[in-house]
């Protein structure tokens, strides 16, 4: 096919097969259609120590593909201390989205590279601290300067140790000095509200310094890496930049024949199919085990399969050698109906939308049809080499979680729970009934450092019960928090079946006689149970203590946002404008359900 016929989805496909030629072939043309509906800026500034403007039409396309329209601004040649604190640098007008910080210690700590023989270990020790120190002080002028995450390369060994061999049976070596260097930096950027880490020294060990360093572009141009590893250097970088920007993957929907154990349920039953034990069957589990990861890091897992329910079930039940049991697995479709219409009903019954689903399975005709049926669902084929199968997710970017909060590590459990209370439900013909009897207890809470993480990742994640969509960093909310007219709070609930975490947000901003409620969002996990009532009853009651007389706010309707369209008017604000509404608090009154227990802690 002519590359100027092929659509963006069929550029997707293809993509992991593209030479760094083909990115550039592949640009030109998505470039030259024109920027696709609903795309979204983002300004990417690249501060480095080496010559890195390669990677650029890699990452361009990449985030094309993924709906946005990047913009770049490159520092100078290895100026990226002094970019990042002359408050006049190039850097602060452009007003960037993300900050990437490309150093190598080669440049950072130059001496350390060349005269490491010269000096005794304590000063290296020095020297080390030093560096961490530099990157630090970056760190926090960013934070404080820019509403931008910002993201650092970690460091690598220099390619050539000073003591060669030795160095290995060296306590006092290079390489621990490195490991040292980028432990540390890992502890100094803890603290930091929206700093983190590339770990490229993560990518140069399983590529190897012979696929990834260019002698002869370093000595020309400063530019240390080969073209040909661009593409797979921008991947590794991609998965850092999608998570801290918040754009990751919610839910993966497996087949099961051939994808999770090798054979067919139906055919080869319990002690046939392959699970476990010698090849292929070993390449299954394996793969189970890297499900098992994402599970445990707040991946939801569910199954789409066509299949006897009770063969499929009875396998993961009930065979010794399954990772994955029917808990893991937060819905299933394991039926003879068409998968696409079954991947819309999981979809339905989780309460997310299919662009927050993986979808993998071993069938291309499958394959291909949910890609037809459901464009924004990623849509991952198994390759006929089983040995390959456990690294499949390695092609997604979007799978990763830069930062872990309690509920991520909880989220299995929870969409577990929320099943069972779904199949409670079907006993009550009044929906009254049924939330009395979910024994609801929410806690609002004032922002605090612990809580801050799972504020910034609902404001970015949260889609269909929130009222203005606007996304904000951790270092935004802390912002918010620092402000002595804006109060941002945290919802927690939890019932009769489990504990949900922290599932709402708002933030408010009190001015005189008037609250704005400017952030208002509630997980999509808890909807229709009242909570929305206890939030607003709770910011009438806080702001009205604090001499507001009104409470405004607005929806601002996205595609998704629909279940949040008539919430102001369900609580009998007045609309004022084609988004604004408004409430009177000298004359009306919001009370919190009365089944619901509420709480709250307040500054």
């Amino acid at each position: 096919m002519d590359g100027s016929m092929k659509t963006l989805q069929q550029i997707k496909t293809e993509l992991s097969n593209f030479t760094f030629n083909d990115y550039l072939r592949h640009l030109q043309i998505v470039e030259g259609n024109g920027a696709a509906p609903g795309q979204k800026p983002l300004r990417i500034a690249v501060l480095r120590s080496y010559t890195v403007e390669t990677i650029e039409p890699v990452l361009k396309l990449r985030l094309l593909l993924e709906g946005y329209r990047p913009e770049f601004f490159f520092g100078d040649y290895n100026q990226f201390v002094q970019e990042v604190l002359n408050p006049s640098s190039g850097l602060y007008p452009f007003r960037p989205d993300v900050v990437l910080i490309l150093a190598r210690i080669e440049e950072l700590l130059p001496d350390f590279v060349d005269d490491f023989g010269n000096k005794p270990y304590t000063e290296w020790e020095s020297a080390v601290r030093r560096g961490v120190d530099q990157l630090s002080v970056l760190a926090e002028t960013i934070e404080r300067r820019l509403p931008a995450p910002l993201i650092i390369q970690n460091m690598t060994p220099p390619r050539d140790l000073y003591w060669g061999i030795y160095d290995a049976q060296n306590p006092e070596g290079q390489s621990l000095l490195v490991h040292h260097f980028n432990r540390a930096l890992t502890e100094t950027l803890k603290s930091r509200k929206s700093a983190f880490i590339w770990d490229f020294n993560r990518f140069l060990q399983s590529k190897g310094y012979e696929n990834v360093y260019d002698p002869k572009m370093w000595y020309l141009s400063k530019n240390p890496f080969k073209q040909s590893i661009y593409p797979q250097l921008a991947d590794d970088l991609l998965r850092t930049l999608f998570s801290a920007l918040g754009k990751g993957k919610k839910c993966v929907v497996l087949d099961l024949d051939n994808t999770l154990w090798g054979g067919v349920a139906g055919e080869d039953g319990l002690e046939g199919i392959r699970l476990g034990g010698d090849y292929p069957g070993n390449c299954y589990r394996d793969f189970q085990k890297e499900l098992l990861k994402l599970y445990h890091r707040g991946v939801i897992l569910a199954v789409n399969s066509k299949n006897n329910e009770e063969d499929a079930l009875h396998i993961i039940d009930n065979h010794p050698d399954m990772v994955l049991r029917r808990k893991h697995f937060a819905a299933v479709q394991i039926n003879w109906n068409d998968k696409a219409d079954n991947l819309k009903a999981l979809a339905r019954s989780l309460n997310i939308g299919l662009d927050s689903m993986i979808f993998i399975d071993d069938s291309p005709a499958e394959c291909e049809r949910i890609r037809r049926e459901c464009p924004e669902c990623e849509v991952i084929c198994l390759p006929e080499k089983p040995y390959l199968i456990p690294r499949v997710l390695n092609a997604s970017l979007g799978i990763e979680n830069i930062r872990l909060t309690e509920e991520d590590q909880k989220k299995g459990e929870m969409y577990r729970a929320q099943a069972v209370r779904e199949q409670f439900q079907k006993g009550f013909d009044n929906l009254d009934d049924f939330l009395k009897s979910l024994e609801i207890e929410v806690q609002i809470e004032a922002a605090t450092h612990f809580s801050i993480p799972r504020i910034a990742q609902l404001t970015q994640k949260t889609n269909q019960m929130n009222l203005t969509t606007r996304r904000y960093t951790e270092a935004n909310i802390q912002a918010f928090v620092d402000d002595p007219n804006t109060f941002v709070f945290s919802v927690s609930s939890k019932d009769r079946f489990g504990d949900n975490g922290i599932i709402g947000v708002f933030i408010i901003k009190v001015s005189g006689e008037e609250c704005v409620i400017d952030t208002f969002l509630l997980s999509c996990r808890v909807i229709g149970r009242g909570i929305e009532r206890s939030m607003i009853a709770f910011i009438a009651d806080f702001s009205g203590k604090r001499g507001a007389k009104r409470l405004s706010g607005e929806f601002i309707p996205t595609s998704k946002n629909r279940p949040a369209a008539d919430l102001y008017e369900r609580l009998r604000f007045e609309k004022i404008s084609e988004t604004g509404f408004r409430a009177d608090l000298r004359s009306q009154s919001f009370e919190s359900p009365p089944f619901i227990r509420l709480t709250a802690q307040t500054p």
